[in-house]
């Protein structure tokens, strides 16, 4: 969870004692909800990547330091599977067999959710950056709301991003 994302609360959150509180993004519906933490339970790390996904250019880059270091074409959701916009950050890397073929050598969970569907497949509608490959999806409304990219560049983004990397995702 990036610099943005983590809000100070100096001398203590009404009714939760003094103590330095965090304003943070938690992975569930709606999309964008937050919630508190204790300073004194967590430990801190500078956010060094951040994921940016422009919907409107199909494009996805990987910024180091604010700079962007790689860009990539993406598949998005279609007009009925929208994919949704706003702030996130990723909650778990799977590669295969752990997950279907489908999904390309990566899928990386987001905290986001679908804002259409309850479910999909055997998920509850959590949206992934995942590999395809198929290069005929990207560039394309081809998903139910996950962004897709070609495997090597899923593979690139899997070695190089910490969970709780930021991704956002705008239109």
């Amino acid at each position: 969870m990036g610099k943005p994302d983590l809000v100070p609360y100096p001398g203590g959150v009404p009714g939760r004692g003094n103590r330095t509180w965090l304003r943070v993004m938690l992975p569930r519906r709606p999309n964008g909800t937050t919630g508190w933490i204790r300073q004194d339970q967590v430990r801190l790390r500078p956010v060094v990547h951040e994921v940016e996904i422009d919907l409107s250019s199909r494009t996805a880059r990987l910024l180091r330091d604010g700079h962007t270091e790689r860009s990539w074409p993406v598949g998005i959701g279609r007009k009925a599977t929208p994919t949704p916009t706003g702030r996130f950050y990723l909650t778990v890397k799977l590669r295969p067999p752990q997950i279907s073929s489908v999904y390309g050598a990566w899928a990386l969970g987001l905290s986001a959710y679908s804002d259409v569907l309850d479910q999909f497949g055997t998920g509850d509608g959590q949206i992934a950056l995942h590999g395809t490959s198929d290069s005929s999806d990207l560039g394309r409304e081809v998903s139910n709301g996950c962004v897709r990219l070609a495997n090597g560049a899923i593979t690139s983004l899997a070695e190089t991003l910490p969970l709780g990397t930021p991704v956002t995702i705008r239109a």
